[in-house]
């Protein structure tokens, strides 16, 4: 592996966190007041750490936030291997923890909270699903996709939306002449449609990388995101939800939404599960909340850090 010139957040302070595998994951400082508390934000599946860059920046005018690329995504690398390997869920809960560690020890003792969406949430919950004690404080976990078990009465009705996710995120076209090519081509198509301008404008910069002049290629292939879902419908994370240790919100999309997903559904069940959790509920927000709604998300991450002050 070579070191990239691609970041997807190529304004911020970056540095790099080695895997155990050896894959290599930028990490970015976005800043924010020097004594405020400190996040660690996680980012969805297909997307990358700058895809949220306006809300990013508008957290960090109250906290300190440190974001990064997953394997697989922006500017990370990963190593070669078995694509259900090298990019297994317990890969994402290793490499959460080498970034919490790192962000740690340059906060030189004082606490970090997390916030992780869909793929971050569910690394999140897959680390603390293994027990042992959380390296956060507290945590706010957007819909992850913690996949039921067949015992759940939610199984029959979200094995066949996530096998066409699955297929469908293996088909996605992976070349684009540019990031306004793809922001015209999303730009009001399913739930892209209630994707603020300047957010879908982020997320479009940040998943692509040039190639040459006119040619630019998704930074998540689409053979890795879409083995990322099926890891996640694979999972046995769910039969572990009572390891799970510290102050937890869930935040759910709206299940009435004609496209809410299963995760939706799922969230209420997944919360009892989880000793002590809390679950909030978005109105009329997908799963894509943090794009649909920045400012409502942004200040419900303060408010649930501001609890534990």
């Amino acid at each position: 592996m070579t070191e990239p010139l691609f970041r997807s957040l190529p304004t911020a302070e970056a540095f790099t966190v080695s895997a155990r595998d050896g894959a290599r994951l930028p990490v970015y400082a976005l800043g924010g007041p020097p004594r405020a508390p400190t996040v660690l934000f996680a980012h969805a599946n297909g997307f990358a750490a700058g895809s949220y860059e306006p809300w990013l920046r508008a957290l960090a005018r109250d906290l300190r936030v440190f974001a990064y690329d997953a394997r697989g995504h922006g500017g990370a690398l990963w190593p070669e291997g078995p694509l259900d390997v090298v990019f297994h869920v317990d890969r994402f809960a290793d490499d959460l923890a080498e970034v919490a560690d790192a962000c740690l020890a340059r906060l030189g003792g004082a606490p970090l909270h997390y916030c992780g969406h869909s793929l971050g949430a569910a690394a999140a919950m897959r680390l603390l699903s293994r027990g042992g004690t959380p390296p956060w404080a507290r945590v706010i976990l957007c819909e992850p996709p913690v996949f039921p078990p067949r015992t759940s009465p939610h199984y029959a009705g979200a094995l066949p939306e996530q096998r066409s996710l699955i297929a469908r995120s293996a088909a996605r076209r992976s070349r684009w002449a540019s990031p306004a090519a793809l922001a015209a081509a999303l730009n009001g198509r399913g739930p892209f449609a209630r994707f603020r301008p300047e957010m879908l404008e982020a997320h479009c910069r940040a998943t692509l990388r040039p190639q040459s002049e006119g040619d630019y290629a998704l930074a998540c292939p689409p053979a890795v995101e879409s083995v990322i879902f099926a890891s996640h419908r694979d999972a046995d994370t769910w039969q572990h939800l009572g390891a799970v240790q510290g102050p937890i919100l869930l935040v759910s999309g709206d299940p009435s939404l004609a496209d809410a997903g299963w995760i939706a559904t799922v969230l209420p069940d997944m919360t009892a599960a989880i000793p002590g959790a809390r679950l909030q509920v978005l109105a009329g927000a997908g799963h894509l909340m943090i794009f649909e709604q920045p400012e409502r998300c942004r200040m419900l991450v303060l408010e649930e850090i501001g609890r534990g002050a």
